[in-house]
């Protein structure tokens, strides 16, 4: 494969293929074995693992992270923390990860340490979440959220 790129990232990111989680055939073993006719299934994958799409978006299989509230930012910011936290469900091969309860505004969050999306200055964090996801075919949503009046 040639990579025209100058960020060795794209290297890296380029020979992933599919990515973990995504679905592969069965071997022919597997087959033999007789999944497919044991289940109302047509497919010999497992419907957990066969890929999804909801409108524009294809899910490369039904498994979902749901948003935790993980109380881990200050003033909203996302962190490392939270690339870390929302980076391994991607890296694992979960189709869709959904970040956590995300303040719209500051006197909305249900702590002081919640995560927001209510000035610019948080997206540039946000951005990089989304795009470590992205690089490891995962798709990911984001929960808004106000717990006030």
């Amino acid at each position: 494969m040639t990579v025209t790129s100058s960020d060795p990232r794209d290297f890296y990111h380029d020979q992933r293929g599919l990515g973990p989680g995504s679905a592969v055939k069965p071997t022919a073993s597997e087959v033999k074995q007789g999944f497919a006719a044991q289940t109302a299934n047509p497919s010999p994958l497992p419907k957990l693992f066969q890929p999804l799409q909801i409108r524009g978006l294809t899910l490369k299989n039904r498994v979902v992270a749901s948003p935790m509230c993980m109380y881990s930012s200050l003033d909203g910011f996302a962190t490392d923390f939270h690339l870390v936290h929302i980076g391994q469900f991607a890296m694992r091969g979960l189709g869709l990860t959904v970040m956590e309860a995300s303040g719209v505004s500051p006197e909305g969050r249900i702590t002081p340490n919640c995560l927001g999306i209510w000035k610019d200055e948080h997206i540039p964090k946000l951005a990089q979440i989304v795009n470590f996801a992205h690089a490891n075919k995962g798709a990911i949503g984001i929960q808004l959220a106000h717990a006030g009046r």
